[in-house]
């Protein structure tokens, strides 16, 4: 009687033993699953830096497109049509320069464009 009592006991602590291992196991395979996940995260987190850098270079760059597209356009073709107009009432180079902001070169070409009215 004794002997089958102690084997019984010695069959439940295997059995116990063997839930415990078997529990282990498990909890192992979740640790693993998990620090495979960390991991891959961890690789995607450093790739996403230089992205999320470029994303906020092109946001800047947006902005400031958008406020140079809001600024008036500059007056350089008016300064032409200004140029050509004094060209045609007999102005010389030196008035083209200095009212219009053009080179010397290029108060010479307007002035041969468009001559004086007689």
């Amino acid at each position: 009687m004794w002997l089958e009592t102690g084997v019984g006991v010695l069959l439940l602590l295997a059995l116990a033993q063997s839930a415990l291992l078997f529990h282990g196991w498990r909890q192992l395979r979740e640790l693993q699953r998990r620090m495979a996940e960390l991991s891959h995260d961890a690789a995607h987190a450093r790739t996403d830096v230089p992205t999320s850098m470029l994303v906020m270079a092109l946001g800047r760059l947006e902005r400031q497109l958008g406020r140079i597209e809001r600024q008036p356009s500059p007056t350089v073709p008016r300064s032409y049509e200004l140029a050509q107009q004094l060209a045609r009432e007999g102005a010389d180079v030196e008035q083209l320069i200095s009212r219009c902001g053009l080179s010397r070169d290029e108060a010479q070409l307007v002035l041969r464009m468009h001559p004086a009215s007689p």
